[in-house]
């Protein structure tokens, strides 16, 4: 009994640590400029995946690592496309530790999915997002030049452990759907824990708020549309026929129509412009100037932002009086560093995860088996004007490998852990 239980503290703390240093680059946006914690975080990595090997092999779970990845097969096409960048990359050294990050995130992600169903998972990050919150109000109240925004351009956004307010806000976004998804769950179960779960809801809304990130008002927003209309099929789906979802999708359509058309009244709701705050025209000089001189092959992965010549000439382009770091995209930052080849690549595994998800979903019978794709949906809409893949951290790049192994072939859903 006492070794079960020091394995399950085990590999509580071995989630919760790379929860927190897929995370690091994040928190700590001075590591690149300081060598020395950069070789320590990825000393840490390579401890912490060797754990995780250690800890499936006594398990008897390695051959069921190799079935998965079998399984999940469509990681490894940009897996080695990105390995290969490495020989075309502007800076390799970055670009080898990058690739090097991601088959330590590969490798831990099937750890967590083949040791945690999915609401053991849910249950995990929600306690990850409670110290996120925690830890970053205690900054912003108590050392406000860390958690407090005092840019020339941004003043008085919260920004807690994060480098930036957007950052911050998607985090805080993401953590306000897991507490709702939590506050849902025990309603279905009858579980005691919906009220706590309320008031961290609640305060996490303040927090989405506080940050002052219209990405994340949006990201919010759209998700709650995603589990009300979850919510709606879990409970009257068995009463809808192909009819009902040809209506559905046609309002929708005509719905996006409306938006689109009405995009600058939107923005302005938000004291904010239809081109995403400049990034439109940041996005079409690096297009112009930099893709379209690599287009194939990119400048190697996780490259790009790291050559200093490359973001002073993308801030006097934007007009922005700071080097740019980011393309403020997700996807783009895919395609600027292993080009259009690694975005297709990369795409497949994408695509892959959501079918994936999808399927799962339609086997759902409660919050839970929505997850998996509510996180699909998180990871679409966030990208869509930040860097949340693989750019600043590899948090999502984590989580979506850990439920993508989870859903096919990890614990059952009643695994009791």
């Amino acid at each position: 009994m006492q070794q079960n239980n020091y394995q399950k503290i085990t590999d509580l703390l071995l989630v919760l640590g790379l929860f927190f240093l897929s995370n690091a680059t994040a928190f700590l946006y001075v590591v690149w400029i300081v060598p020395d914690l950069v070789f320590m975080a990825g000393v840490v990595w390579l401890i912490l995946a060797a754990l995780a090997v250690w800890i499936l092999y006594k398990h008897s779970l390695i051959f069921k690592l190799f079935e998965s990845l079998k399984r999940n097969w469509v990681i490894f096409p940009f897996l080695i496309f990105s390995g290969f960048s490495i020989f075309w990359s502007v800076y390799w050294q970055v670009s080898l530790y990058r690739w090097l990050i991601l088959v330590f995130t590969i490798i831990t992600g099937g750890y967590i999915g083949l040791r945690y169903n999915i609401r053991e998972i849910i249950k995990l990050l929600s306690v990850f997002g409670v110290y996120i919150l925690f830890i970053s109000s205690i900054l912003i109240f108590f050392v406000p030049k860390i958690g407090v925004m005092n840019y020339h351009i941004i003043q008085g956004a919260w920004r807690g452990l994060y480098w930036h307010k957007n950052h911050m806000g998607l985090i805080a976004a993401f953590i306000n759907i897991l507490f709702l998804i939590n506050i849902v769950y025990s309603l279905q179960s009858k579980e005691k824990g919906a009220f706590a779960w309320g008031l961290l809801y609640l305060f996490s809304l303040l927090f989405v708020h506080k940050t002052d990130s219209v990405s994340a008002y949006m990201t919010v927003i759209f998700l709650h549309g995603v589990i009300l209309l979850a919510l709606i099929l879990l409970k009257f789906g068995k009463y809808f026929h192909r009819s009902h979802y040809l209506i559905f999708f046609t309002v929708l359509v005509f719905a996006a129509l409306i938006l689109y058309i009405n995009l600058e009244f939107i923005f302005s709701i938000f004291n904010r412009s239809p081109t995403l705050t400049g990034r439109i025209p940041m996005w079409t000089y690096l297009f112009d100037t930099y893709l379209s001189k690599r287009p194939l092959l990119g400048y190697g992965f996780n490259a790009f932002w790291c050559v200093d010549a490359y973001r002073m000439a993308m801030g006097e382009a934007a007009g922005y009086p700071d080097p740019i770091v980011i393309a403020d995209n997700g996807f783009i930052d895919i395609l600027i560093n292993t080009g259009y080849s690694g975005l297709i690549l990369f795409l497949i595994f994408y695509f892959g995860a959501w079918w994936h998800s999808i399927k799962y979903a339609m086997k759902a019978i409660d919050i839970n088996g929505v997850f998996p794709l509510i996180l699909m949906f998180y990871t679409l809409i966030a990208n869509i004007s930040w860097s949340l893949i693989f750019e600043n951290e590899s948090f999502f790049m984590l989580i979506m490998i850990s439920v993508l192994f989870s859903i096919s072939g990890g614990v059952p859903i009643n695994h009791e852990g």
